[in-house]
């Protein structure tokens, strides 16, 4: 399934591509005939704003919509070969609409399933190379419920998808990342695991988790020089946010009201963070969580 989808998406955003006068070579060439020629033509390295000894594969998950696009979007705009997976079908579409600002494939892919994964990562290497950079962004949306009416099920599911899918996608990642002795993880808590936030008792215990498992990744494989950082994102603007609390302007003024920068937080925000942690500048920096919350919480 994985492999047929990866077809499909090579030749959407080749496709794409080609449209957009973007060549092998750099110049204005017409368009790939043939699977294996589209596929020829995504595997060739372009110059797209990066170095090419820094440009990378990138693999982020949860990546069709929200903050996780607008990472995808800046790891491509900083020169970096991006993989989206998502167990949403529009991953391949959100892929097709980033291709303009370089080489960016979607796959529909659990992250919690461990076969899922090996498989997709393997599909990911073989199409765009070795990959260098992990960004586990994939997350169930917090559900506001009395602690006491979790079930067991539920608690089970919000685990699966919040913290072992950023287990097995580490695992894939470093895997690759180990015989290039250069990696990045970064993984994505969340402002509620600091301030412990009420009515989310799974949810902040599994961004709890996602801290517990960077400090102690990074320690496993600071050898191989693959840091692994985490970022904590405070109120972010997105379209799960707006769908959830419709009274924006409320939301707006209770953040102003306690955040030392009297704003929302967009995706845009969050990307920049996790730029600079996939960036050779971030070299010396593992084990670390790091506060976007325009000064929410200060620790």
């Amino acid at each position: 399934m994985v492999t047929t989808q990866l077809t499909q998406s090579l030749r959407t955003s080749c496709t794409q591509t080609d449209a957009s006068a973007r060549s092998c070579n750099g110049s204005r060439t017409s368009c790939c005939r043939g699977t294996s020629r589209q596929l020829r033509a995504r595997l060739q390295v372009l110059r797209i704003g990066g170095d090419l000894m820094t440009a990378r594969v990138a693999v982020v998950t949860g990546g069709a919509r929200g903050i996780g696009r607008e990472i995808a979007c800046r790891l491509l705009s900083d020169g970096h070969r991006v993989a989206i997976l998502d167990v949403l079908e529009s991953a391949t579409k959100t892929a097709g609409e980033l291709s303009d600002r370089g080489r960016c494939l979607g796959l529909r892919v659990d992250v919690s399933d461990e076969g899922a994964v090996a498989d997709a990562f393997t599909a990911v290497s073989g199409a765009l190379g070795p990959i260098g950079v992990v960004v586990n962004n994939a997350a169930l949306t917090a559900v506001h419920r009395p602690w006491e009416s979790v079930t067991g099920d539920q608690w089970d599911r919000t685990m699966a998808v919040n913290v072992r899918a950023a287990f097995l996608c580490a695992r894939a990642g470093i895997e690759q990342m180990r015989p290039q002795r250069w990696g990045r993880v970064v993984n994505l808590s969340s402002v509620t695991f600091l301030s412990g936030q009420r009515h989310l008792i799974d949810y902040v215990s599994s961004k709890g988790a996602i801290v517990g498992l960077t400090r102690s990744l990074a320690r496993e494989v600071g050898a191989d020089m693959i840091t692994v950082n985490a970022v904590s994102p405070g109120s972010i603007r997105t379209e799960i946010d707006v769908e959830n609390f419709p009274d924006q302007a409320a939301v707006a003024a209770q953040q102003a009201a306690v955040q030392a920068i009297p704003r929302r937080g967009t995706p845009a925000d969050i990307a920049g963070v996790v730029s600079f942690l996939c960036s050779e500048d971030a070299s010396f920096m593992t084990g670390q969580l790091l506060n976007v919350d325009g000064g929410w919480l200060m620790h």
